[in-house]
C-alpha cells in the first residue's frame, strides 16, 4: 500500500520550531512515498504492455469450388503466425463469423474496417485469392483501426497452388515486422520481395510480378494451344481486383502524344489509365449520376484532330409520374430509359464533356481501307435498335450523321465486324446473332457460315419488350464483347478474335444467364468456313471486353482484356473485375 502514517505529524513536543521541523520532515516522507508509488505504478505499466487485437476475416476465393479448402488453410496459417503471447491476440473465429453473419461474398475495404471496429479490433486483415488455371494471385491487406497508421499490403502471384502458403507465410512475417516489430530473418527476406507491391497503391499492375515477368505481348509462339506450358509463360499478367464490374473497355491515343491510353467503363464511371513504368496508373475519372447506366465505350478520332475522343453509350432512366409507358405493344410501368450518350475528351490530366444527351447507341467498327470509324444507331419503337446504322462524325461539340452503312438488319452497333476475310475482294460481315452464334455473311447479306459454338455472350443487358416488370416478364438484348479482326502474325490471313464465355447459364433465358468461365479464340477462313487458329486457356470469370493495343509505345501489339470474376454474374455492375 502506498501512503504515510498521519500520526507522524502529531508527535508530542513543547517547541513550535521542533513541531515545524517534524511537520516538514513528515511532508517529505509523504512526498517520497507518493513518488515511490508512482515509480512502482510506472514500472508495473511497463511490465504489462497492452495487447493488440487482430481480426482475420475469411479470404474471398475467386476459384473453383474444389479449392474452397484453401480459405481455412490461409486463416489457420495467419492465426498461427500472428498470435504472440502477451503481445498479439487473434480474435476467435466464432466471433468473426458472428460479426459477418449477414455478409455474403467478398468484403470491400470499408466493410472490413466496419467489421473490425465492431469487434473492437486494433487491426483487421482480409484479402482475395484468384485462380486462373494453374496460376494463383493473392491480394491481401491488414488495416489498422488507429487513424494515421500505415496498412500492410501484399500483392503476389504464384505459378502453382504449392506456392500459395509460402506467399501467405511471407505476408505474415511482413505484418509481424511492420506492425508489431517482431523481426525474423525470414520476415526481412519477405519484405525485400513484397514491399514493392505497396510502393504506389494506384498501380493496377504492381511492381512485384513473377520473376522475369513482362507485359503480355501478342506473339504466335505464345498463342499456340499448349495447355501444359502456356500458363507458365512469363508474358501472362493480371491486374488487381476492383470492387466494381467493368462492362467495356477500349484503347487509343487520347491526348495526341503518340502513346495510347486505356479507357474502362462501369455502370456509372469512365476511367482513363496510362502505362507508367511497371503498371497502369489511373489518371482521370468521370462520374455519372444515379440515373445513368453506362453500357459501352469506344475510342475513335471522330473529328480527325489526331486525338481519340471517348464515346460512352449511356441509358438514362426517366420517371413519368401518372403515366404508363408502352413499349413493344405492352403496357409496362412509369419507368423508361432512353439513349443519352456522352462524348468526352482527355487532356492535361482531366476528362472534359464535349457533348451529352445524345440520342444514339454509339460504337465503332474497323474497316480495312479506312481504319476505325464511329457508328451510331437510334432507339426503335418496337425493338431496342432502329434498323439503320449511320457513320457518325464529330463536328465541334455536335455529332452528325454521315451515311447509312450497307449492313443487314440483324446488325447493331455492337455485334458486327466488316472485313474481306476470304480474299475475294469484297468485305464479308461477321455478326453475333441473338443466340450468340457467329455468322459470316457475304457482301449481299446472305449467310455463308454459322458456328455451332456460341461466342461473344455477356450479361451486359438492355431491356427490350417488357410485359410485366413486377413479375420479371422482360425480354432483353445482350451487348456482346467486340469482334476483332486483325492479321496478327502478318501472314496475309485475317484472324477473327472473339470471346467464348462458358457456363450452364448459356442455356437460360436472358436475364438469368451467368458465365463462370471464359476463353478467347482466334478463327480464320479456310475456303469452307472458319477454323480455329488458337485459343487461350479457360479462366474463371466472364470476359466483358478486349482490344489490341500498344500501351508501351514499343510497336508490339498487346491483347488487353477486362474480366468480371466468377461472382454475382447476374448483376455485372455489382461484381468484381480485373
Amino acid at each position: 500500500m502506498c501512503g504515510a502514517d498521519p500520526r507522524q505529524g502529531t508527535r508530542e513536543t513543547n517547541s513550535e520550531e521542533n513541531h515545524q521541523m517534524i511537520t516538514v520532515s513528515t511532508k517529505a516522507k509523504i512526498l517520497a512515498a507518493i513518488l515511490a508509488c508512482l515509480w512502482i505504478s510506472t514500472a508495473l505499466a511497463q511490465e504489462t504492455p497492452s495487447v493488440s487485437k487482430v481480426a482475420i476475416l475469411p479470404f474471398t476465393m475467386n476459384a473453383p469450388s474444389d479449392l474452397a479448402y484453401m480459405k481455412d488453410s490461409i486463416r489457420d496459417m495467419l492465426t498461427s503466425r500472428l498470435a504472440w503471447q502477451g503481445k498479439v491476440q487473434v480474435i476467435d473465429r466464432a466471433s468473426v463469423e458472428q460479426a459477418m453473419r449477414n455478409k455474403k461474398g467478398g468484403v470491400s475495404p470499408e466493410e472490413a474496417v466496419a467489421i473490425g471496429k465492431g469487434l473492437k479490433a486494433d487491426y483487421v486483415l482480409f484479402g482475395t485469392v484468384t485462380a486462373i488455371g494453374k496460376a494463383v494471385s493473392i491480394d491481401a491487406k491488414m488495416v489498422p483501426m488507429k487513424s494515421g497508421a500505415e496498412p500492410v499490403d501484399l500483392y503476389a502471384q504464384a505459378n502453382s497452388l504449392d506456392e500459395v502458403i509460402p506467399k501467405i507465410n511471407q505476408f505474415a512475417e511482413l505484418v509481424n515486422r511492420k506492425a508489431f516489430g517482431r523481426s525474423t530473418d525470414t520476415a526481412q527476406q519477405g519484405a525485400e520481395v513484397d514491399t514493392s507491391a505497396t510502393m504506389n497503391p494506384e498501380f493496377l499492375i504492381p511492381q512485384m510480378m513473377m520473376a522475369g515477368a513482362k507485359i503480355s505481348y501478342l506473339n504466335p509462339n505464345f498463342l499456340e494451344v499448349t495447355p501444359d506450358g502456356a500458363i507458365g509463360q512469363p508474358g501472362l499478367w493480371r491486374s488487381q481486383t476492383f470492387n466494381w464490374g467493368i462492362v467495356g473497355m477500349d484503347v487509343g491515343d487520347l491526348d495526341g502524344d503518340g502513346r495510347q491510353e486505356l479507357v474502362t467503363v462501369t455502370k456509372d464511371k469512365v476511367m482513363v489509365y496510362q502505362r507508367l513504368e511497371g503498371g497502369l496508373k489511373s489518371v482521370a475519372i468521370y462520374q455519372g449520376d444515379k440515373l445513368d447506366r453506362f453500357v459501352s465505350v469506344s475510342v475513335v478520332d471522330a473529328n480527325k484532330d489526331g486525338k481519340g475522343e471517348i464515346f460512352v453509350t449511356n441509358l438514362r432512366r426517366s420517371n413519368i409520374p401518372g403515366k404508363q409507358v408502352e413499349r413493344g405493344g405492352s403496357i409496362t410501368s412509369n419507368v423508361d430509359w432512353d439513349p443519352s450518350s456522352l462524348v468526352l475528351s482527355y487532356g492535361s490530366g482531366k476528362i472534359t464533356v464535349m457533348a451529352n444527351k445524345l440520342p444514339y447507341f454509339l460504337g465503332s467498327v474497323e474497316l480495312a481501307q479506312r481504319g476505325k470509324i464511329l457508328i451510331g444507331q437510334t432507339k426503335g419503337s418496337e425493338n431496342v435498335f432502329r434498323s439503320e446504322i449511320f457513320e457518325m462524325q464529330l463536328i465541334g461539340n455536335t455529332l452528325k450523321q454521315l451515311v447509312s452503312l450497307p449492313v443487314p438488319r440483324r446488325c447493331n452497333v455492337f455485334n458486327f465486324a466488316k472485313w474481306d476475310i476470304n480474299g475475294d475482294g469484297a468485305d464479308e460481315i461477321v455478326v453475333i446473332d441473338d443466340e450468340n452464334r457467329l455468322l459470316v455473311l457475304n457482301s449481299q447479306g446472305d449467310q455463308i457460315w454459322k458456328s455451332d459454338s456460341r461466342f461473344g455472350a455477356t450479361t451486359n443487358l438492355v431491356e427490350a419488350k417488357i410485359r410485366d416488370r413486377q413479375y420479371n416478364q422482360i425480354d432483353y438484348v445482350s451487348i456482346p464483347a467486340p469482334i476483332l479482326i486483325a492479321d496478327l502474325n502478318k501472314d496475309g490471313i485475317p484472324e477473327i478474335i472473339v470471346n467464348d464465355n462458358l457456363g450452364q447459364g448459356r442455356f437460360m433465358p436472358e436475364g438469368f444467364k451467368a458465365y463462370d468461365k471464359s476463353q478467347i479464340t482466334s478463327l480464320s477462313w479456310n475456303q469452307l468456313g472458319l477454323v480455329e487458329n488458337w485459343k487461350t486457356m479457360e479462366v474463371g470469370g466472364m470476359v466483358t471486353g478486349f482490344r489490341i493495343g500498344d500501351l508501351t509505345k514499343g510497336g508490339i501489339p498487346q491483347l488487353i482484356g477486362s474480366m468480371v470474376l466468377a461472382k454475382d454474374l447476374l448483376k455485372i455492375w455489382d461484381s468484381q473485375s480485373m
